[in-house]
């Protein structure tokens, strides 16, 4: 999933100051990104945890919306992107693995071909595997699109671990794509 189309300047004017109408279009249309990024980070783990981050998110969002400087150096997308992904990572370091249980990874497209889901489930299920700092760099940069230093601003690192992460979940993904799906080792 990549970035939404901006608030425009207005509504996040009317929505900073408590307009309802104005929030309402805040969370249409954030609330798609939100809601996939932490259910990328929740990978077959509590998924019923991803709907409680998603709002506790947007609580967030809305209680520091006065605050946020259109100005400043983030985006708005950035920087709800950034509470979302902060509020999973922490919600990941305080959970005892057991609590987080395992759940199926399964396609939401029953209409895509056998082959493409076969590979979809493959990244889904390469993609859990990863450790939760490269699987946060690897959704950040690849479903959210976000630039290095902006993941270096939302992760807190600096932007040469942002990379190195990167590409070690990039290295691990392709390793666990060409074990799962054989035939991926003859394309490049």
């Amino acid at each position: 999933m990549r970035r939404s189309k901006p608030l425009d300047e207005v509504t996040l004017r009317r929505a900073q100051q408590g307009d309802e109408r104005a929030w309402r279009n805040l969370l249409e249309r954030y609330q798609r990104p939100v809601h996939a990024l932490i259910w990328r980070l929740f990978p077959g783990r509590a998924r019923h945890r991803v709907e409680d981050l998603t709002q506790e998110t947007f609580v967030r969002v809305l209680r520091a919306l006065p605050r946020f400087d259109p100005a400043g150096p983030a985006s708005l997308s950035t920087w709800i992107l950034t509470i979302a992904t902060r509020l999973a990572l922490n919600e990941l370091r305080r959970r005892e693995p057991a609590e987080l249980e395992r759940e199926p990874i399964a396609s939401d497209r029953a209409d895509t071909a056998v082959e493409r889901k076969r590979l979809g489930e493959a990244i889904a299920r390469g993609v859990a595997a990863l450790p939760d700092a490269q699987r946060a760099v690897l959704v950040l940069r690849e479903y959210h699109d976000l630039e290095y230093a902006e993941i270096a601003d939302v992760l807190e690192l600096d932007v040469g671990t942002v990379k190195s992460r990167l590409s070690r979940a990039r290295a691990a993904l392709r390793e666990h794509l060409i074990a799962t799906v054989p035939e991926l080792g003859g394309r490049r």
